[in-house]
């Protein structure tokens, strides 16, 4: 799922949409595979026959294995989730302070979401 890219390779991908700030459709972006992502990276996601290039908000454990939490900036809701392998990789694009602070919210508010959940 993540192209066979070893740590540390990378590939160019070309943004289509305008959902993520900073990164306009049309515009190239290098993805570099790594060991692990942050909150408030923007990743690269393969989901079924498409790509995502959507903020990471954290990994949470099911059943099935780590799956990746992701979100486009402009949408109200999570993406679905997708197992941690395939994610290809982090854009190498600028994450301010205040995205990274965003998405540790949003990550925090899925793992309550998903606790309360199991506890019904």
């Amino acid at each position: 799922m993540n192209l066979g890219l070893r740590l540390g390779d990378s590939v160019d991908f070309t943004v289509r949409g305008d959902c993520m700030r900073g990164l306009s459709s049309g515009r190239s972006v290098r993805v570099c595979r790594q060991r692990l992502y942050f909150p408030g990276d923007v990743v690269v996601v393969r989901r079924r026959g498409h790509w995502n290039t959507h903020r990471f908000l954290g990994y949470a454990a099911t059943v099935r294995g780590i799956v990746a939490l992701t979100q486009a900036d402009n949408a109200d809701e999570r993406d679905p989730v997708a197992p941690a392998s395939a994610i290809v990789g982090r854009a190498q694009c600028d994450v301010s302070g205040t995205e990274r602070a965003a998405a540790c919210g949003k990550y925090a508010r899925a793992l309550i979401r998903r606790v309360a959940k199991a506890g019904r």
